[in-house]
């Protein structure tokens, strides 16, 4: 464990991403937490798993696009563009509901379309972000920077759930849709005034670039074992971003701003872990990742059977706040550990098969969701599901070491 670093504080680079990151993740959160109260209590909670869904689908269908349009503009560039093209689609949304004055199953396929498109954009932001860093501040400073990226996402987490409680009572969802668009404008502008500090990867030049994801995954199977690990997670946890609505509505009789506290709590447990991991320089390497992947994964098990279990609105924040400490400690380690044992050019393509592997779970996971919860009681689902992540838990250290499945 290191000692505090305030280095990555003082970098213009840094601050200029976290600060934009800020401002659109908070309008994001917000409008997200609107759009989720909405489709709950207008039509049904069967509703929210289709509508996530829909949202990343794209990411499957840019899959085998997205790599090469990110090198071949840019990083900074895609970053910037999707952030641009993102901010159109809400706008052009809210002239829609604004002018044609969308109800009921005209707005509701409004929201389906849009989502689609603000997904498109989305495909092409995610990994593109995430392969920044390396381009941004020197190798030393990169853990530095992941940390205060996720940092941003999990104050913004905060502060979005803490307006919302307020501004959900106050503005309609059309003004939402608006504030998210221009928070994507906000975050465009911003990060036009950053600097890469390498010269970026164009064109495509190499045999991975042009072979894409697969050959990539096949020349580093270690990589390609734990982003297997995290697809097996993902189909089993994802289901409890939809199960939040219902256990505040049917198990903590809460309202809106009960669901914004329970997403704040795990907002706070990010953002605590964010901040510590950008100060100091602690980072696990080695042997010691598996064990620590493990570990991890054992526990999200664990707080997920604790959420099974809980019956008021504080349990649900405590568990959910635990849940928020994991999840950003494990994303940041292996973040980082991608972005430095890549070269420059084969980070947009491992970040792509990261994205894939996250879009690939979402859809299936909650499709499944949406087609099972009407007939099943949601608490023994969310017992089941947190048994089965034990259970992979339990395995993963053989598999990540090889040892299970060998991937040719």
């Amino acid at each position: 464990m290191g000692g505090i670093n305030f280095e990555i504080l003082k970098d213009k680079n840094a601050l200029v991403i976290f600060v934009s990151q800020l401002v659109s993740i908070i309008c994001d959160k917000m409008m997200s937490l609107g759009l989720v109260w909405y489709l709950t209590s207008k039509f049904s909670i069967n509703v929210v798993p289709w509508y996530m869904a829909v949202c990343f689908l794209p990411h499957l269908l840019m899959a085998f696009f997205s790599t090469k349009l990110i090198n071949r503009v840019g990083v900074l560039q895609s970053v910037i563009f999707s952030e641009f093209f993102r901010a159109l689609v809400l706008i052009i949304l809210y002239v829609f509901i604004l002018f044609f004055h969308l109800e009921g199953d005209q707005l509701l396929t409004a929201l389906f379309i849009a989502g689609f498109f603000v997904g498109l954009g989305g495909s092409v932001f995610n990994p593109a972000v995430l392969s920044l860093p390396p381009q941004l501040v020197t190798p030393e400073k990169v853990i530095g920077l992941n940390a205060l990226i996720d940092t941003s996402m999990s104050i913004s987490t905060i502060l979005g759930a803490t307006f919302a409680i307020f501004l959900l009572n106050i503005v309609d969802l059309k003004m939402l849709i608006l504030i998210n668009a221009l928070s994507f404008l906000w975050a465009g502008a911003l990060q036009l005034g950053l600097e890469v500090n390498i010269k970026e990867i164009v064109e495509d030049r190499s045999e991975e670039l042009v072979l894409g994801s697969r050959a990539v995954l096949k020349k580093y199977p270690d990589i390609a074992r734990m982003l297997g690990s995290f697809l097996f997670l993902n189909l089993v946890f994802t289901p409890i971003l939809v199960m939040i609505p219902w256990y505040v509505q049917n198990m903590y009789r809460g309202n809106s701003g009960t669901l914004a506290l329970i997403e704040g709590a795990m907002g706070l447990g990010a953002f605590l872990t964010g901040l510590y991991l950008s100060l100091a320089s602690f980072r696990i390497d080695g042997a010691k990742r598996i064990t620590m992947i493990s570990i991890v994964s054992f526990l999200f098990g664990i707080f997920f059977l604790f959420f099974a279990f809980s019956k008021f609105t504080w349990q649900g924040a405590i568990v959910l706040f635990a849940i928020g400490i994991l999840s950003t400690f494990l994303n940041i380690q292996v973040l980082t550990y991608f972005q430095t044992a890549l070269k420059v050019e084969e980070i947009p393509t491992i970040m792509t098969a990261v994205n894939i592997i996250s879009a690939a779970s979402v859809p299936l996971s909650l499709g499944f969701s949406g087609l099972i919860f009407p007939h099943v009681f949601i608490p023994n689902f969310a017992k089941a599901s947190g048994v089965l992540v034990i259970i992979i838990a339990l395995i993963m250290p053989r598999y990540l070491k090889g040892s299970i499945w060998k991937l040719e």
